[in-house]
């Protein structure tokens, strides 16, 4: 007979639909995130989520087992206890009544102290000192994670994190909690430079110490260690061999002589540890971190900034017994729900809106890394720009007018692919029926190797529309027979597209945008020419952080008779083919095209990163401004044109030379008043029939009111607009 399986029960609709939602236990009266960790479902998922938290259920189970279980703190409790915490804050300000005081820091002292759960302790602690941080943020699903890091037995510990998770702010709190429950204890703060250690440790002494009440005992005084790099407890000052409570050192500091019992390498790695070789350099500097620590704890953070990362390779490392050296603890953000939607682990900083924007404003390598924490050095090979991510429009791509805003649709371009990847291809745009006057033009060139005519000069030419795309209306390889034509090939492209900027990426020799002016002088086209340097970054992966975030969000189009041209192949098998270190599998190939592109995108970056719909307001206010004081024969807004005419207003009154309202806006305001009046009517009307149906006679002043309100409401309604 073969082995039966037990099948689960479908989740109900409704209890499904309540995924993520917020609940408050009835127990402990704790707003939780409702899923399969906080609350179970009853009666196999049919009826629903329960009503109680797991964390209760599971109290409640240990106590109908007979076994001692502490209470569980009321919301009644913690509001007592944030009293208490903000009348220390109102009594240190206010510094009188120093006996309150002293027993108020002491009580509260002696809770997080007695507490023998170590991380009840530690949040009680954070929430003493959180009116000290600015922008505060309730902690969420991630700072468990990292939480669990710091607290953990083990005495390595590696804890991985999402950007912009607070994980310093945390850990410098935890470094506070520590010095609080032993004085004597000594810290040694790394990170990759001397100034960001530094800026957590005067966290730590002038925010924390210096601010809490509660902490007061630990400032240094005279006799105490007590400077930009190292403070002292007046504990710690007592004894002959004291020492330094907190030290603060960057990575490649002097550390021979320093001891510690808690090592803390905090954003040791940079975006610059980007080779093997790189971090190869890291590492050795790191071992003498561990050197001076041989024995005690060593906690590690941070993110990943590469797909070399040393925090990968901490994570990979493992003894003669193949145990991992390193407890790994993985900080992730966003996670995806039971249907693959994006949720936040941080609904107080980030809602799952903000997560598919992140997503679509990133590259998919910054996503691995930053956000997923996924270092895989594979992805480097990876061709992440496709012709699919760039809508094609028909269109003049001469004129200077284009679509106001162009949307995505699903029907392919019988356009040519000239060997783009199988699976990709092109896919027409949808640029609606508004054309206005582009915002801006802007062309960007890349000069290749300089001036020689083998040598293919990129040039691209993008406008940008008023609701904030980027119109690919040119790209070309300019390879004249003399360097003289590539000069005027350019600058005739300059002239007749309107150009209003030109970027050039300035090479060694720095001559070829001084004689690129001198032709547009020529041309009587002189314009000013800003050259730009790439910062010795790796090409490809700056090209590629540029196009693929507004590529991603449909935010780049490109005009029907670029793609048809041989500039338009040539431009597609660039891109294509282009990875993050700038080679393909068959070596490293041209890319003097795509490159210009991008040198254009990055300058009109901050216009097509705006909001669309704030741009077409803007756009619309333009436009009424622009009719404000055209007479309303002559299709405008009748305003006062200031010239001594003047046009008819409510009632058939003129319009006040001096006003600064147009016909439309007067019109709205009327529309407003005639609202108004018809509701307070209205509500008289309803008063007067109550007090009849009541047998109460109605009042005369609101009998009178209401006939003066009839009178104003039909007066206005006959007035004729002249």
């Amino acid at each position: 007979m073969p082995p039966t399986t037990k099948r689960k029960s479908a989740m109900n609709p409704v209890a499904k639909a309540e995924l993520g939602a917020l609940r408050e236990c009835t127990e402990c009266e704790e707003s939780k995130n409702v899923s399969n960790k906080t609350y179970a479902r009853n009666n196999k998922g049919l009826r629903g989520w329960s009503t109680v938290c797991r964390v209760c259920q599971s109290v409640a189970a240990a106590e109908r087992a007979g076994k001692k279980v502490k209470p569980r703190e009321t919301k009644a409790e913690r509001w007592e206890r944030a009293s208490l915490i903000g009348e220390m804050y109102q009594l240190a300000e206010m510094n009188r009544n120093p006996q309150r005081m002293d027993e108020v820091t002491t009580f509260l002292r002696d809770e997080i102290l007695d507490e023998l759960n170590p991380e009840r302790s530690f949040r009680l602690f954070m929430n003493v000192l959180k009116p000290l941080v600015a922008g505060w943020r309730e902690p969420g699903e991630i700072h468990k994670d990292i939480i669990t890091g710091l607290l953990s037995p083990h005495r390595r510990r590696l804890i991985i994190a999402t950007r912009y998770s607070a994980k310093s702010t945390i850990t410098g709190m935890y470094i506070a909690w520590r010095i609080l429950r032993d004085p004597m204890i000594k810290v040694m703060l790394i990170s990759r430079g001397a100034k960001l250690a530094s800026r957590m440790l005067r966290s730590i002494r002038k925010v924390y110490i210096q601010n809490c009440p509660m902490l007061a005992h630990l400032m240094p005084t005279e006799d105490c260690l007590d400077n930009a790099e190292q403070f002292q407890t007046p504990q710690s000052a007592a004894l002959t061999t004291g020492g330094a409570t907190l030290s603060s050192f960057g990575v490649s500091s002097d550390l021979p002589g320093y001891r510690a019992d808690v090592t803390v390498a905090d954003d040791v790695e940079g975006p610059s540890d980007d080779t093997p070789e790189k971090v190869g350099e890291l590492i050795e500097k790191l071992n003498e971190l561990h050197m001076i620590n041989p024995t005690g704890e060593k906690i590690m953070l941070g993110t990943y900034q590469t797909e070399f990362s040393v925090y990968a390779q901490y994570a990979e490392k493992t003894d003669e017994e193949g145990t991992p050296v390193w407890e790994n603890h993985r900080a992730v953000m966003f996670e995806d729900d039971a249907d693959g939607n994006l949720k936040s682990r941080w609904v107080g900083m980030f809602t799952d809106k903000d997560a598919v924007d992140w997503r679509r404003s990133v590259t998919t390598r910054a996503w691995r890394l930053h956000a997923l924490l996924i270092a895989d050095p594979s992805i480097l090979n990876e061709r992440p720009l496709k012709i699919s991510d760039i809508p094609v429009i028909k269109m003049d791509a001469k004129k200077g007018i284009g679509p106001v805003k162009i949307g995505r649709t699903s029907t392919v371009a019988n356009l040519p692919t000239w060997g783009a990847p199988r699976g990709d291809g092109w896919f027409w745009g949808d640029p609606g029926d508004e054309n206005a006057h582009y915002a801006q033009t802007v062309a960007a060139i890349d000069p290749a190797s300089g001036l020689a005519a083998r040598d293919a000069i990129g040039v691209s030419i993008v406008s940008v529309t008023p609701a904030g795309f980027a119109v690919i209306r040119h790209l070309e390889g300019v390879r004249g027979l003399t360097k003289s034509d590539n000069m005027r090939r350019c600058a005739a492209l300059m002239k007749e597209f309107q150009v209003k900027h030109l970027i050039i990426e300035e090479l060694s020799d720095g001559f070829f945008g001084e004689i690129l002016e001198t032709e547009l002088i020529t041309i009587q086209y002189p314009m000013t020419v800003e050259k730009v340097t790439t910062g010795g970054a790796q090409k490809g992966r700056r090209i590629i952080e540029t196009l693929a975030p507004p590529m991603g969000e449909g935010r780049i189009v490109i005009v029907d008779k670029v793609v048809d041209s041989d500039d338009g192949g040539e431009f597609v098998n660039q891109l294509t083919r282009i990875s993050y270190d700038g080679t393909t599998g068959k070596g490293r190939q041209h890319d003097d095209i795509v490159d210009s592109l991008a040198h254009a995108i990055a300058h009109i970056k901050g216009s097509i990163t705006s909001d669309i719909t704030s741009n077409l307001e803007a756009l619309e206010q333009e436009r009424i401004d622009k009719l404000r004081y055209i007479p309303l024969r002559e299709g405008g807004l009748g305003g006062n044109a200031g010239d001594g005419e003047s046009n008819s207003g409510i009632l058939g009154r003129p319009i006040e030379a001096d006003t600064e309202l147009s016909m439309a806006e007067l019109l709205y305001e009327e529309d407003l008043v005639l609202t108004g009046l018809t509701a307070r009517r209205d509500a008289l009307q309803e008063k007067v029939q109550e007090d009849i149906v009541l047998g109460r006679a109605p009042l005369p002043d609101v009998q009178s009111r209401l006939a003066m309100l009839n009178g104003t409401l039909k007066e206005l309604r006959e007035t004729k607009m002249i």
